[in-house]
């Protein structure tokens, strides 16, 4: 969990079957996340800008949830926004996991949490919570039913609550 503590610091403290889990789902998140394999025959000039993603939503609900539509009523502009914003979305979501695992590696215990690697947390927790979410079709979080004996939804609820002491720290 993360507290605040003298001078507006951040702590985390996780045991050893926290770190796991957490290590586990971060790593599932990372595959999830992985750049499919483009058009090869994109053009070079906005390949190497950075600029020959995907025009099209994701079928996978959960990608879709992560890279939504900019335009959901032009298509066109939709594909146009996705082919030139998704691919740096996605890396900045890579980016914010791998700093969370590298933490993770690193913590035994006890570990300060600086400024950023609190928001690489934020982002990281809220884009496995989208995808958890999506997976577990919850649309309203009043309803969810903890006593369920479903591992999912006992994520989801660690998720929400470790999220909820983060922001709690930072406030």
């Amino acid at each position: 969990m993360f507290k605040s503590g003298i001078g507006g610091r951040i702590s985390l403290k996780l045991d050893d079957a926290e770190k796991q889990v957490l290590s586990q789902i971060f790593e599932q998140m990372d595959d999830l996340l992985q750049v499919p394999n483009f058009d090869k025959n994109a053009d070079p000039l906005a390949r190497m800008l950075n600029m020959d993603g995907s025009t099209q939503i994701s079928e996978d609900p959960a990608l879709a949830r992560l890279f939504p539509d900019g335009y959901s009523e032009d298509e066109h502009a939709s594909a146009d926004f996705r082919r030139f914003t998704e691919q740096d979305l996605r890396q900045a979501k890579m980016d914010a996991l791998n700093d969370v695992r590298l933490m993770l590696m690193d913590i035994s215990g006890k570990a300060a949490v600086t400024p950023n690697q609190a928001q690489s947390w934020l982002k990281a927790i809220n884009d496995v919570r989208l995808v958890l979410g999506t997976r577990l079709e919850i649309t309203d979080e009043r309803e969810i039913d903890f006593d369920v004996d479903e591992p999912g939804i006992h994520l989801y609820n660690y998720l929400t609550y470790l999220q909820g002491t983060l922001l709690d720290a930072l406030s």
